[in-house]
């Protein structure tokens, strides 16, 4: 784990601008040696920062690159996080929190710039770009047996949904999601939730909640990302600021997982049926090594996915892979 360098941070400030900036100004806004301030560029360039140098000019950032912060996310939060950690690199925030969470008694938070081993359901990779998108995992203590969480990762993606199409002004039901917890565009994936449960004696449980969101990502290499995938600038068109919509996803979490602790999943089915881009679908379903085709019919009382066979019998699955069949 690399903690978030604040000198980093200073000089992606400075040279958002789009203007040149000579090493020996920076170091002087900065307080440091041009040695110093070229590490900080070598290090840009090898989290592949796209930077542009030019001699007796300096270096400018080719576009916008606004780091994460403790302070700015912080100053737009509603609820109180008993502890907020930005990291620059690491392999997993979800791995992160595991051992915080046997004492955790409230909300832990860990956002990081960059992930070397994040994953998705399934142990598949999560492809990470350098302060591109979200990587955000929160710990978070349940008083419910392990039973009582079923349909907390459908949950979860409703929650990220409606963070988003509020923090960037996105019409609403702009967002869909696909059975169990994936969030989509125009059926691109925009987002992912892995969530891993801890569960302890006397009806209580730690439940680390990861989201990977796609925020300013624009290209990727095929082998990186194996599904059509979407970002928030594609879609909008714009450089959006992560620290506002890292708030936004964290308030909006919290509200969620307390309606959720206190009311259920039943509270949350007419949220689901709006975005349910599977319901009435011809869909296929990977479960195990077991391929099932039907029809998607929504998802029951405990949030599994109802599949109708061309037999017409109801199954009710706990977990898998959906595709959209044409």
């Amino acid at each position: 784990m690399k903690p978030l360098n604040q000198n980093l941070v200073a000089i992606t400030e400075i040279l958002s601008d789009g203007q040149y900036h000579d090493g020996t100004s920076i170091g002087k806004r900065l307080n440091i040696t041009r040695a110093a301030v070229w590490k900080l560029i070598k290090k840009l360039e090898q989290y592949a920062v796209p930077l542009t140098s030019v001699k007796g000019k300096g270096y400018r950032l080719e576009s916008p690159c606004i780091l994460l912060t403790p302070d700015k996310i912080k100053a737009k939060l509603r609820h109180r996080l008993s502890r907020l950690d930005i990291v620059e690199k690491i392999d997993s925030t979800n791995d992160y929190l595991k051992p915080f969470a046997a004492q955790n008694q409230s909300i832990i938070t860990c956002i990081a710039e960059t992930q070397t081993q994040g994953k998705g359901r399934l142990h598949r990779q999560w492809h990470s770009p350098f302060a591109e998108n979200i990587y955000l995992s929160m710990c978070c203590p349940f008083e419910k047996d392990i039973g009582e969480l079923s349909g907390l990762s459908l949950v979860v993606s409703l929650a990220i949904c409606d963070a988003i199409e509020s923090a960037i002004n996105l019409k609403a039901q702009t967002l869909k999601v696909k059975w169990p917890n994936d969030v989509l565009i125009d059926y691109h994936k925009l987002a992912g939730v892995l969530i891993e449960i801890q569960a302890e004696s006397n009806g209580f449980c730690q439940v680390i909640i990861g989201a990977g969101i796609n925020v300013n990502m624009n290209k990727v290499l095929a082998q990186n990302i194996g599904q059509a995938w979407s970002s928030l600038a594609k879609i909008t068109g714009n450089y959006i600021d992560r620290n506002h919509l890292s708030a936004a996803i964290i308030d909006t979490l919290i509200d969620y997982l307390e309606r959720f602790s206190s009311k259920g999943l039943a509270y949350f089915t007419s949220a689901w049926q709006k975005r349910d881009c599977l319901a009435k679908r011809a869909i296929s379903v990977l479960s195990g090594n077991k391929k099932i085709a039907g029809t998607c019919i929504g998802i029951n009382e405990q949030g599994q996915l109802l599949l109708k066979t061309k037999q017409n019998k109801v199954l009710s699955l706990s977990s898998g892979d959906t595709t959209l069949l044409k």
